[in-house]
């Protein structure tokens, strides 16, 4: 039945569309026959033409449709694949999941006239999951395939978003995110290939839009990292995150499959890395504006080994290095290494801690500002680091005084 609505759905959004430009064709043709003064034909919007479009919009729909909810049930359906009762939900879903993918490489996924689609998809989606264990991660799956899928592609921005200032949708969004991405790494699995195909290889993909966005929860986005780590419940959420991301990479370790798609595909390794360093740094803020800094936490040997890893692993090259887009490879070299919030938190380590972090700034792109101010690149890089980080050094100051 669901699989008959989806089809039905997805048809009225190919022939409305047609209809729509066929009668804009058919009222143009007919005011140049005017125009022309011309004898009006007699023909009918509904021509046989027509009328053999119509019909063939029909099969085309079902014979997709019941394509796409074939592959799915042969794939997630067979005798090695858990929650079999929940899978009927999921893999009709999959079928409408699959349309609404091609409509957002397009458009927009909050324009209006997706909205019925997305109200059936959360239809699916809310009896779905009512079939799976309620600490099961496909939970979290589901909704991270259906509902940030489609954001993170295009790394989309909020539509309605007015001076950097989300609206409550998009607050709530961030939460489903976080919901996903807890349901994902504290939830059992009982399909496997559902654990090893979804939760290993999308939860960075996840991780990083929950990174970039989520100083949205202090009601900007610039410069918002201060912000949170004033609030526990955020500070408290970078450690939980930190922290999943950290045993993730110890379950990869466990999986031949996914070890093999790392090693083809290097990028998602080094974003894990990426990702991994900043919610970290974004947790060491936390701790020191909330005065339990401690160069013995745990954590602070998790980044040093996250750098290490990205900048130069214990074997072979670095991800970064082996991937086939060097621009973007660039990009996260600068995040990991240049970025403000990177340099900032190599300074505190070094600097109160005594730990070195591996990978070279590039300081002279302070070479302009250095002159001006009288100091070498380096110096100025360093006053920088510490103006970043300008509220958390005065508290570090207090603390490490003696």
């Amino acid at each position: 039945m669901l699989l008959l609505i989806v089809a039905i759905l997805v048809y009225i959004y190919l022939l409305i569309p047609y209809l729509l430009i066929s009668w804009l064709k058919f009222i143009h043709q007919k005011r140049q026959l005017k125009k022309q003064r011309l004898e009006d034909h007699k023909e009918s919007f509904w021509n046989e033409k027509r009328k053999k479009i119509i019909i063939s919009l029909a099969i085309l729909t079902s014979v997709a449709s019941f394509t796409v909810y074939t592959t799915q049930r042969i794939k997630w359906m067979g005798d090695d694949n858990g929650n079999l009762k929940a899978k009927n939900y999921y893999v009709s879903g999959q079928v409408l999941n699959a349309f609404r993918a091609i409509l957002t490489n397009f458009i927009h996924p909050e324009i209006p006239i997706m909205a019925p689609l997305h109200g059936l998809q959360w239809a699916i989606y809310n009896k779905g999951i009512k079939q799976l264990p309620a600490d099961d991660g496909e939970i979290g799956i589901w909704q991270n395939q259906w509902f940030h899928n489609h954001y993170s592609k295009k790394n989309r921005k909020e539509l309605f978003l007015r001076n950097s200032k989300p609206t409550k949708t998009f607050r709530t969004r961030l939460d489903q995110w976080w919901f996903s991405l807890e349901s994902m790494a504290t939830g059992s699995y009982a399909d496997k290939q559902m654990e090893e195909e979804h939760y290993y290889l999308d939860y960075t993909s996840l991780a990083l839009s929950y990174l970039l966005k989520h100083g949205f929860y202090a009601h900007h986005k610039a410069g918002s990292a201060h912000s949170l780590a004033l609030i526990p419940k955020h500070v408290e959420r970078s450690r939980l995150l930190s922290n999943w991301l950290w045993e993730l990479q110890g379950k990869w370790n466990k999986s031949q499959n996914t070890l093999d798609f790392l090693n083809k595909n290097p990028k998602l390794e080094a974003m894990y890395l990426t990702v991994l360093q900043h919610m970290l740094i974004r947790y060491f803020q936390g701790t020191i504006n909330q005065n339990r800094f401690s160069c013995d936490d745990v954590s602070i040997q998790r980044y040093v080994k996250a750098r290490k890893q990205f900048v130069e692993p214990e074997e072979g090259r670095p991800a970064y290095k082996r991937m086939r887009n060097i621009k973007e490879a660039n990009r996260l070299l600068d995040w990991s290494v240049d970025n403000p919030n990177s340099r900032s938190m190599r300074y505190v380590l070094g600097h109160y801690c005594g730990i070195a972090v591996v990978g070279d700034e590039n300081n002279s792109k302070y070479a302009s500002w250095a002159k001006h101010d009288g100091q070498t690149p380096d110096q100025e890089a360093e006053d920088r680091a510490k103006l970043n980080f300008y509220d958390e050094i005065i508290i570090l100051e207090s603390q490490f005084n003696d």
